[in-house]
């Protein structure tokens, strides 16, 4: 068991990545508009800051001015932000050097950082990340106290037109290499939140089907479970792929809602609008019985 102590998480979690669309202003402007108690979004995190999580993960140029932000808003809180600040991306190395055009670890983890985003299909398509380097990423986050929050998906779209089990099993070759490399590469008490985000629904009109991914998801929590025998770190599962208001709730699917399968949605584009941003958190907090 490794020394480091880790964030506490709350039982729901809605991330949201602004990737490269946001420009420096405006992702300050996104930024102060969630923290605007008008727009609604931080007093329902407030209330239920013990049940509810928002993870924003703005692109590099902008994580300081966002931590001064944070910082300056709850700097006479007592307890844990409800919002936190991630980071798209990390280098595997635990020291300052002669890395140039990479951010390390240790930068992040100073500016209050918490979650590292890794091993996304756009990194894998255009920059060759890898299983193992997004496992050695993963080794370094946890080793400055932060967690990972890994990426991963299948990339063929399911032929749903035979056996449930058929489909399942098929992402899930996929998968479990992907799961066991992380898991094993990290410490056992290390927190680790998977984001399942079938490649060939990153970007579609539509997210994945409730129905495939609820069992897809149950597969996921039980290969993190035997992965790593006596593994205490807790492993969270959350939902990317088009992810955006009503599918929580099942509000646009006739009441049947991933929020029953997953531990919180991890938003794209459909969050660029506060309006989502609200819509989803809304959704989360109904769900836990208060609004």
């Amino acid at each position: 068991m490794s020394t480091t102590s880790y964030p506490k998480l709350p039982p729901k979690l809605v991330l949201t990545s602004t990737k490269a669309y946001f420009s420096p202003s405006r992702t300050i402007s996104y930024l102060n508009c969630i923290l605007d108690p008008a727009e609604n979004i931080l007093p329902l995190l407030q209330q239920h800051a013990d049940q509810i999580l928002f993870v924003l993960i703005p692109d590099f140029l902008t994580i300081y001015p966002c931590s001064q932000i944070l910082s300056s808003k709850f700097s006479d809180s007592s307890s844990s932000w409800p919002i936190a600040l991630g980071a798209q991306n990390a280098f595997s190395s635990n020291t300052y050097g002669a890395y140039t055009g990479e951010i390390v670890p240790p930068a992040l983890s100073s500016l209050g950082v918490s979650i590292v985003e890794l091993n996304h299909a756009e990194r894998r398509r255009l920059l060759h990340e890898t299983d193992e380097s997004s496992a050695e990423k993963a080794a370094a986050v946890t080793a400055q106290g932060m967690i990972p929050l890994v990426c991963i998906g299948e990339l063929d779209r399911p032929n749903l037109s035979g056996p449930l089990s058929q489909s399942v099993g098929a992402a899930m070759s996929q998968l479990t290499p992907q799961i066991s490399t992380i898991l094993k590469a990290v410490p056992n008490d290390a927190p680790v939140i998977f984001a399942y985000e079938p490649v060939w629904a990153i970007g579609a009109a539509e997210p994945a089907g409730v129905d495939y991914v609820g069992p897809v998801v149950q597969a996921i929590r039980q290969i993190a479970g035997q992965v790593v025998p006596g593994r205490t770190g807790e492993v969270k599962v959350v939902y990317g792929g088009s992810a955006g208001p009503g599918l929580w709730s099942g509000k646009t699917n006739g009441g049947n809602g991933l929020g029953k399968y997953v531990d919180g949605l991890f938003l794209g584009r459909f969050a660029h609008e506060i309006s989502g941003v609200r819509a989803v958190v809304e959704e989360v907090v109904e769900s836990l019985g208060g609004r």
